[in-house]
């Protein structure tokens, strides 16, 4: 933190003394340049371009114009800061220019060409050097027409301005404040701490090209105007802002609208006006001293005018000064130089006014006191670790310089190796941190440069040592020494503890010197593990060797003693007695305090008494893990003895005593979610792995209400650990575990099962046929499934009947069967067996079943109706849609299959055309009947009508009775009467009928 506040304080003594010169100089002669660029853009481009001028030339111009240089158009950017940024990334640029929102970037022909001179819309940003001799670009702004105000960088790297006198070799050397120079001319300095100069016209005058004098300009009146500029300077790194500074700049000669005649008129005389001085003032820059805070030396600063009187009066005041208590001292105000000393940092600006003989000016300067100068030091570079060694095979290392340090800022890393194995290359690296791979063996010496931002380096160099991989020796470890007691005469030695590096490649097991000689089989002498047989009474010593991939090998020695069986009986000893905390329920049962054991020894627990049966994990071991355990006392006995008689045995109890600090809930657990497929007879659902610290001691299944109603509990399982329920359908049933312990906690857990249909529930067929459930027996059972299967038998494949279910329905005297039928691994499909079986017991009979067939049909309804209806699962009915019906004939004289064959307005129509035929049929015999058999039956004779007749009627009618007579001799009739009367109707009211006789017209043929 101190290093990076020491750099931007450096960085901020440079940007404060910019704005310094700014504002002392640049504020006088070129108003506009006051303007500087961000200062975080400075930051990032003064890396690349160091020589970059923070300031901003306001509405200036090349002095070169068009052809200062090369011009390249930079479409992408739109104000001054972007123009720069591409300007300074571009390694020819030299000015960036940026004139109504259009950027352009100049390479410069010559510094000369380049030089900056007021214009009008545009800024100019210098942004790398072109001049030589140490001059940079400069700024020039006219005067009085003879000279110019140049601003040049000197050989201490500070801006001072001067006075640039054109190239006439009339102009002569003078001394300012001496009067040796002509009439009308003044000594013009040739810098701000010089004295010597050159001999100018004066303001108002010019020299003649005739007589080479400076004579007066051609007018009568001369005007100055003032121009005042607010300039606002401010540090980021100071805790106050500086003073605002207002200054008057050289005056600009200009021309009046009324210009008078060269000839006065007669009477009109007016007063001449005061000559402007221009009056200039060597600005001073001194630096603090380290370790002061203020500057002890005497400070002097002076003001030049000129003009052609050396009886000039001075006037200082102090305009500004760091706003401090101590605000220094001040001599000889009313001279020409004045002295100033007990300085502090910060800026002094004073303002002197010049009054002479018909001549007035006044000027500003200044005095800048910056904190001391920085000494630049060295970095220093450090590399972390110095010095490391690397064995193979880790090929790979990292080098870090990132803790270099400097009293600026390093801008610069560069890796170099010095020695290394030959061959090995190291790549460019310019990081703080070097990686290497690939390492081979050998010893490298690396170097670590670092440059500050003055150039100034710094190295140091690390030491990297690469070693081949050390291939060490192995180790052999054969096991701990073995005791055998007889009988035992076989025992495996185990060496598979032994090591190597890189492997072991063989091993070999031989007998040792210290062997007894004794005999013995060895089996496996080349694997890590040693199989010893019929071993005998006495000492035996084996060796292993083991040998790596090099050949370097180790032994280690084992040995076995053989021993005559220990025939005392152990003392048995079970342990101390114990306690232990709910909710652990666990407790290890350890007796290895049992004295007298041999290999030969026998060990048994048991448990002698306790709230709960615990669970071992063994028991004929010395130390055995009991699981388990609930609140209460449990004694535990162990019984040991060696060799084969248990008869000879010693035994131990100890005792477990389980406590309850405080009760906690049990936790319900319902066994998680699970599904089924029908058909299913039973679901369990399981909720024994519900705990307590104690003991839980009730248990209820609750059926949730989202659950389906379908299903029945059995065996009262609802108050058990494990529920079990039958009759189920498909859906989802959710069912709720409530446990309690002995204390009245309980916790609940739900369970949900998911019932699916079978895949297969679409072909299950149902068979109903005429028995009593209790009376029927197996092998009515087997016979009646054995000769289904023969009706659904064909010469394709033999078909298998699977039973799914068989009941009886109460109190009908039915029973239902539900079955599969299978030809081979498939499922035949459920109606072509419900076609088959109707087929053949139709063609067949019903009675080969040995018990009468009521009905089959598949479990589900799957008659489509003819396409015109559904099938009501209950009745097995189909139930048309309107205007269609049952086809009673295919019902009843066809397959029997329910139906909605017929339509209901074709059915309507053939009934009424059929009754229409039949009507006309019955019609037509009969008329036939009549034709063919009435002629021969006897007429019914008709009552006879009486009327009167007139005597014109009467001889009328008898005339025509006597012609009728004779003409009908053949008449049907054989009575008179018939002839005589009338009886049918008259047609008109004076045909009406009289009585008496009246004879018929009617002529029969």
């Amino acid at each position: 933190m101190a290093k990076k506040s020491h750099i931007n304080m450096a960085k901020n003594k440079r940007h404060f003394s910019n704005i310094v010169q700014c504002a002392t100089f640049l504020s006088l002669l070129y108003p506009s340049a006051c303007m500087v660029l961000d200062e975080s853009l400075v930051k990032e481009l003064e890396k690349k371009c160091p020589s970059l001028d923070v300031h901003v030339y306001e509405d200036s111009v090349l002095l070169g114009a068009r052809t200062a240089g090369k011009y390249e158009h930079m479409g992408n950017a739109t104000d001054i800061e972007s123009c720069t940024r591409l300007c300074c990334l571009s390694r020819s640029c030299h000015v960036a220019i940026l004139h109504d929102n259009s950027c352009a970037n100049l390479v410069c022909n010559s510094a000369r060409d380049c030089q900056i001179i007021p214009g009008k819309g545009t800024y100019v940003v210098k942004v790398r050097n072109v001049a030589s001799e140490g001059q940079e670009i400069v700024m020039e702004t006219s005067g009085n027409g003879s000279a110019a105000v140049k601003s040049v960088i000197n050989s201490e790297g500070l801006r001072e301005n001067v006075l640039a006198v054109s190239s006439d070799s009339n102009d002569r050397r003078c001394e300012v404040g001496l009067k040796e120079c002509n009439e009308n001319e003044v000594c013009v300095p040739l810098g701000e701490k010089r004295r010597d100069g050159l001999c100018k016209c004066a303001p108002g005058f010019h020299k003649s090209l005739v007589t080479g004098d400076c004579i007066i300009k051609d007018i009568t009146t001369v005007s100055s105007k003032e121009h005042p500029t607010i300039v606002n300077f401010s540090n980021e790194s100071e805790s106050s802002t500086l003073p605002y500074v207002t200054s008057t700049v050289f005056p600009t000669l200009t021309s009046t609208t009324d210009t008078v005649p060269s000839t006065p008129e007669t009477g009109n005389t007016s007063p001449k006006p005061d000559k402007k001085l221009v009056v200039s003032v060597n600005n001073k820059t001194v630096y603090l001293t380290t370790g002061s805070q203020t500057y002890e030396k005497r400070v002097t600063l002076s003001a030049y005018a000129i003009g052609d009187s050396s009886e000039y009066k001075y006037k200082w005041i102090l305009v500004k000064h760091p706003e401090t208590d101590d605000t220094g001292y001040l001599s000889d105000a009313n001279s020409q130089t004045i002295t100033l000393s007990h300085l502090v940092q910060g800026v002094y600006i004073f303002k002197v006014n010049v009054t002479g003989p018909g001549a007035h000016g006044d000027a500003f300067g200044s005095v800048t006191v910056l904190p001391p100068k920085r000494i630049n030091q060295p970095p220093k570079a450090v590399v972390i670790p110095p010095s490391q060694e690397i064995k193979l095979p880790n090929s790979g290392v990292i080098i870090d310089g990132s803790s270099s340090t400097d009293d600026g800022e390093i801008t610069s890393y560069r890796w170099e190796m010095v020695t290394a194995p030959l061959g090995y290359k190291l790549s460019e690296e310019t990081a703080p941190t070097l990686q290497l791979t690939d390492l081979v063996p050998g010893n490298y010496t690396i170097m670590l440069l670092v440059k500050d931002e003055e150039g100034l380096e710094g190295n140091t160099t690390t030491f990297l040592s690469v070693v081949k991989e050390t291939d060490y020796r192995p180790t052999a470890n054969a096991g701990g020494d073995q005791i055998v007691y007889l009988p035992q005469t076989e025992i495996t030695l185990y060496g598979n503890a032994s090591t190597d590096d890189h492997g072991i490649e063989e091993w070999e097991w031989t007998k040792g010197p210290k062997d007894s000689g004794k005999a013995v089989d060895m089996k496996d002498t080349r694997t890590p593990f040693l199989h010893l047989s019929n071993l005998e009474e006495g000492h035996y010593q084996f060796i292993l060797r083991v040998t790596d991939g090099n050949g370097q090998s180790s032994e280690a020695p084992v040995s076995v003693y053989v021993q005559k069986p220990n025939m005392n009986i152990p003392k048995a000893n079970a342990g101390e007695d114990m306690r232990i905390v709910l909710p652990n329920t666990t407790v290890i049962l350890d007796g290895s305090q049992t004295t007298d054991v041999s290999a030969n020894t026998h060990w048994l627990w048991k448990q002698l008494s306790g709230p709960s049966t615990v669970h071992f994990s063994k028991n004929d071991e010395v130390k055995v893990n009991v699981s388990g355990l609930t609140k209460g006392d449990y004694t535990f006995m162990l019984t040991t003895w060696n060799g084969d008689d248990p008869s000879k045995n010693s035994t131990d109890d100890t005792t477990v005593s389980v406590i309850q600090d405080k009760n906690v809930p049990p936790k319900a657990n319902a066994g998680g979610d699970f599904s089924v497929t029908l058909p299913v007879s039973v679901i369990t659902v399981d909720g024994s792995k519900s705990s307590d610290d104690v003991l839980v001691t009730k248990w209820k299944w609750e059926r949730d209400s989202t659950s389906l109603a379908a299903g029945m509990v059995i065996n009262a399982s609802d108050s058990s650990p494990v529920l079990m329920f039958t009759d189920v359908v498909a859906g989802v049933y959710v069912w709720k575990l409530t446990v309690w312990d002995d204390q009245g906690a309980s916790s609940s857990d739900t369970v949900s099962i998911i019932v699916k249909e079978s895949i297969h529930h679409l072909d299950e067929v149902e068979l109903l046929v005429r028995g009593d459930i209790g009376k029927l027996s197996y092998t009515q059972l087997s016979t009646l499934l054995q000769k289904l299967q023969l009706f659904l038998h064909t010469s394709d494949s033999a078909v298998d009947i699977h039973l799914i279910s068989l009941t009886g329905l109460p109190y009908s005297g039915h029973v239902r069967l539900t079955f599969l039928a299978y030809a081979g691994k498939n499922v035949v499909r459920g109606p072509e067996v419900v076609t088959l079986l109707r087929h053949q017991i139709n063609s067949a009979s019903s009675e080969l079943l040995d018990l009468p067939l009521i009905s089959v049909d598949t479990v589900v309804c799957q008659n489509n109706c003819s396409g015109h209806g559904e099938c009501t699962q209950s009745s097995r009915e189909c139930r048309c849609q309107t205007w269609w019906m049952e086809s009673f004939m295919r019902r009843h004289m066809g397959d029997g299959v329910q139906n909605c064959d017929w339509s209901v307005v074709y059915v309507f129509v053939t009934i009424c055309f059929m009754a229409i035929v039949l009507g006309l049929a019955v019609w037509g015999v009969i008329t036939l009947i009549v034709r063919n058999f009435g002629a021969s039956a006897k007429p019914r004779r008709k009552p006879p009508r009486y009327s009167l007749l007139d005597n014109y009627e009467e001889n009328t009618k008898l005339k025509t009775h006597m012609l009728s007579s004779l003409l009908d001799s053949g008449s049907e009739s054989d009575s008179d009467a018939e002839v005589l009367f009338d009886s049918r109707k008259a047609k008109h009211k004076s045909d009406k009928q009289r009585n008496g006789y009246q004879k018929f017209t009617r002529v029969r043929t």
